[in-house]
Order: C-alpha cells, then sequence, then structure tokens
C-alpha cells in the first residue's frame, strides 16, 4: 500500500512540474518573457486602436496576438496546408499565450529566435502541426519561463471544445504575414487560416478588417478583448533612426 501511495503521488508530483500555469495578458510581461527565452530585439506592445498612424508608429510590426472570450464556432473558415507556415496544435492546457507568441515569432521575418526557438524551429518544421505542439508543449525551458510569470485567474483562460457563451474561456490568437497571404494561427484548429492576400507587404490593413469583425461579433455581450503588437525594440528603431541621421 505504502509504495501504491508512493507511486501515485511521484505521479502527481511529475504531472504537475510538466503542467503550465496561466500567465496574465501584459505587454511587459510578455516582453520580459520573449526576452528569457532568448528571442532578441523584440517587444510587445498594447493597441487601444487599429488606426493606421497607431500602427505607423509602431512599425516595424512582426505580427498581432489577439485575446478574445473564446465561444465554439461552427462556421466555415479557409484553414489550409501549412505548407511555408510554422503552424503548431496546441496540446497543453494553458499554453495558449505562450503558444501565439512564438507561432507569430516563428514565421516573423528579420527576427532573432536565439537558440532555444531556432532549434526547436529546425527540429520541427518537417514535423506535423499535432507533433510540433507536443515539441513546444514539452519543452522544458519555454515551460519554465512560461511558469516563472504564473498568477491565480478569477476566471477560466483555456477554452474547451464544450465552451458555451456563459464559460469565461479566453483564448490567445495570432495573424502575422507568410510571402503574400495574412495568416490567423490557431491553436485550437487543425491548420492555418487563410485571412487574405497581402499587397506590397502592407498586410496591417488586411488584419484590421479581420479583428474588426471578430471582435464585432461578440461586443454585444463581450467587452474583453486585448489585442496586442509584437514589434522590433524601440530603442533599436531609435538607434537606427540616429544612426541614419549621422
Amino acid at each position: 500500500a505504502w509504495c501504491t501511495n508512493f507511486s501515485a503521488l511521484w505521479l502527481l508530483q511529475e504531472t504537475m512540474s510538466q503542467a503550465w500555469c496561466t500567465i496574465e495578458s501584459d505587454p511587459g510581461v510578455f516582453t520580459e518573457l520573449i526576452q528569457r527565452i532568448g528571442v532578441k530585439g523584440v517587444q510587445v506592445e498594447e493597441l487601444f486602436e487599429l488606426s493606421e498612424q497607431t500602427l505607423e508608429t509602431l512599425q516595424p510590426v512582426y505580427g498581432l496576438i489577439f485575446l478574445f472570450k473564446w465561444v465554439k464556432d461552427d462556421g466555415k473558415r479557409n484553414i489550409v496546408s501549412p505548407g511555408d507556415v510554422f503552424f503548431a496544435k496546441q496540446v497543453v492546457q494553458n499554453a495558449c499565450a505562450t503558444q501565439a507568441i512564438i507561432s507569430v515569432l516563428m514565421n516573423a521575418k528579420g527576427v532573432n529566435l536565439g537558440p532555444e526557438l531556432s532549434r526547436i524551429k529546425d527540429f520541427a518544421s518537417a514535423l506535423t502541426p499535432d507533433m510540433r505542439g507536443h515539441i513546444i508543449g514539452q519543452d522544458q525551458i519555454l515551460r519554465e519561463v512560461h511558469n516563472s510569470f504564473a498568477r491565480p485567474e478569477p476566471f477560466m483562460v483555456e477554452p474547451d471544445e464544450k465552451g458555451t457563451e456563459e464559460d469565461d474561456a479566453f483564448h490567445f490568437i495570432g495573424y502575422v504575414p507568410v510571402g503574400n497571404k495574412l495568416y490567423e494561427l490557431d491553436g485550437l484548429q487543425p491548420g492555418p487560416i487563410e485571412v487574405g492576400e497581402v499587397k506590397d507587404g502592407k498586410w496591417l490593413s488586411v488584419a484590421k478588417p479581420a479583428i474588426e469583425e471578430r471582435i464585432k461579433k461578440y461586443s454585444e455581450k463581450e467587452i474583453r478583448f486585448n489585442l496586442l503588437a509584437i514589434v522590433k525594440n524601440r530603442q533599436e528603431v531609435i538607434y537606427d533612426v540616429v544612426q541614419c541621421l549621422v
């Protein structure tokens, strides 16, 4: 009996050590999380509007992260084969914030991913979305960095496929351009969702109506949304401008 109890306790502790905790949706938290993962020259900014002027001041923008109250949507989505898109399924609870950020970073042009994400991308690029999700979910460095920002939440932040409009389930998704297309990356979907075609590199003008449509769809019953931009470190941007003037 003692051995049985010890085995059960060990299994519980092992399971808890591999769990992902909920973290706060805060640009400062996400900026530090990205830095501690090893990514260089990137920060996260909160957006309060999607005006062209606001977005222009934040250039270059690598991708967007959108937090919204999740309810099951049976509407038809334009889900496509991953192709050149690094898409990973979310296979562990409470990881959607970090996974949405990683999904944007893995597909962003001109970002120094650092050793850990570079290793994962090199190893997992030939794998299926499900296997990529397992690689990310089981990565000790990513999990430990994520869990270092753990905090208790007053509501459930991970959606369930049986979720209803009464549930307080919140979910993070990413928007990022790859080639001449804009994609929505949602780890709960079977593949990336093609949002639209990008012309002359102006992908934000494609993302804007897609996000506004989603907000409008839920705004009658829900006011809790959060939109974040993953951008180049502002100090580096200012330094580059100064160097051009010298």
